[in-house]
């Protein structure tokens, strides 16, 4: 099961690179899809290296060399992330200043990491280990501190949604930060006594989780909400457009030169959200530019007819004419109007009056049959 997960989050992990890589390679100045893409970039290669060189353990002191390589780009891809909130919330002189000095602070843990494994004096060394876990714990929690903090300043900024998310993923860094520093005196404690508290340690690294799934889900949460509203509206389009059909075709039929030119005829036209939504403004339009055109002589017809008589009739029976010769030099009426000038609403107009309009077709053929 350990390495499907693994497995799983490298795949994630690559493609989310791939993603925003390919956005970095067209807007090479944007200071935060730097941070993005720099901590995809160091998280990929932290996971990769712990499966290649194997975990390392505190308890069995290494081995040494396996701590550092996946500890170390683990730690530059928390500084990405600073790196990115920072980009993110202030000005574009300052957050490469602070991530200068953040840098220093980084290579600084990354070179008594080092140096602990170098000095060791086997591959595994409880005090070593205990010196490298130790300048780990200690960088990543300070850094990540200061991200809760980078995130608190970038939720006040943000609108509703995103603030929401920010500081979901604030308190999960703050957790994640509080957990980082219990274990670096863990680490203290086991160089100085060799023993280990490991009922503390349970519960600090359900917190730890905790702190990451937080973190996930506050950074996850504005890009989802975002994505089911999405949905939503693709749905509801779709629906409506397929619900304008039989409207649609009887006024195609009768003024087929008010078709729009169409941009794409692939059978995914009717799935792809972006296909969909032009689709769905397109039959509108149409719809509605046939109304126009037809309204003259269902006006003329509405003279002749009782004042209840539905719409769905009138627009039948100008159908069966000749709307072009009759209606041509004559003033259009308007038809199926909502009573506000949301789009939302006319939309909802056209739509009844299509579903009318094909009931009344059914009823007409089963009169017929």
């Amino acid at each position: 099961m350990s390495w499907l997960i693994s497995a799983a989050l490298i795949t994630c992990l690559l493609g989310g690179l791939l993603w925003k890589g390919y956005q970095l390679s067209r807007q090479p100045w944007n200071l935060p899809l730097q941070g993005i893409v720099g901590f995809l970039a160091f998280a990929l290669i932290g996971r990769i290296l712990r499966d290649v060189v194997g975990d390392a353990s505190l308890v069995r002191g290494g081995p040494v060399w396996s701590a550092v390589a996946w500890h170390a780009p683990t730690s530059a891809a928390v500084l990405s992330l600073l790196f990115f909130f920072d980009a993110a919330t202030l000005p574009r002189q300052v957050a490469k200043r602070r991530t200068r000095r953040n840098l220093l602070v980084l290579v600084t843990a990354e070179l008594v990491m080092i140096g602990a494994a170098a000095l060791a004096p086997a591959p595994r060394s409880v005090p070593h280990m205990s010196v490298i876990y130790f300048a780990a714990n200690l960088f990543m929690g300070c850094a990540l501190a200061a991200c809760a903090v980078s995130a608190l300043r970038y939720a006040r900024q943000a609108e509703r949604r995103l603030s929401m998310g920010l500081r979901v993923a604030s308190v999960g860094f703050v957790l994640v930060a509080v957990t980082s520093g219990i274990f670096a005196a863990i680490d203290v404690e086991y160089w100085f006594t060799g023993t280990l508290f490991m009922n503390i340690i349970g519960v600090n690294g359900t917190l730890s989780f905790t702190g990451i799934v937080a973190i996930v889900i506050g950074l996850l949460y504005p890009a989802a909400r975002m994505r089911l509203t999405a949905i939503r509206i693709w749905w509801r389009q779709r629906q409506a457009y397929q619900a304008l059909g039989p409207l649609w075709t009887a006024l195609h039929h009768a003024f087929p030169e008010d078709e729009f030119l169409r941009a794409s005829t692939t059978p995914w036209d009717s799935l792809r959200v972006w296909d969909v939504h032009r689709r769905y403004y397109r039959r509108m339009i149409e719809c509605r530019d046939g109304l126009v055109r037809i309204s003259p002589r269902v006006a003329r017809l509405r003279e002749d007819h009782p004042a209840d008589t539905p719409l769905p009739d009138l627009i039948a029976e100008a159908l069966q004419g000749s709307p072009v010769d009759d209606g041509e030099h004559q003033r259009a009426v308007p038809l199926a109007i909502p009573e506000s000038n949301s789009a939302h609403d006319e939309v909802d107009e056209l739509v009844a009056l299509s579903r009318a309009f094909a009931a009344r077709h059914s009823a007409t053929s089963g009169r017929a049959a």
